[in-house]
């Protein structure tokens, strides 16, 4: 378990990388954090990329989530790839 620089209340431990990595490389991360979200670790884009993003504030670079995006992700990305409707869970 890591602790982010700057905010001595969140800790992080790893969850899982890009499948197609290796551990030599950095590449796209998920970490758990001890306060109900995620940090998402991954690659930084070109400046073309931000106007595109919806309400991206100047302080943002790495991302952190809170847990019900998270799940929301999920359900919504496994009914358009594979048609299942998962439960809302907790």
């Amino acid at each position: 378990m890591g602790k982010l620089h700057g905010d001595d209340d969140l800790a992080v431990t790893f969850y899982c990388k890009d499948p197609n990595s290796n551990f030599q490389n950095d590449c796209a991360t998920f970490y758990r954090t001890n306060r109900g979200s995620w940090v998402v670790q991954g690659d930084s884009m070109a400046p073309e990329v931000a106007p595109k993003l919806t309400a991206l504030a100047d302080h943002e670079t790495y991302l952190e989530i809170p847990d019900a995006l998270a799940n929301r992700f999920a359900r919504m990305y496994v009914r358009e790839r594979y048609g299942v409707d998962l439960p809302e869970g907790p």
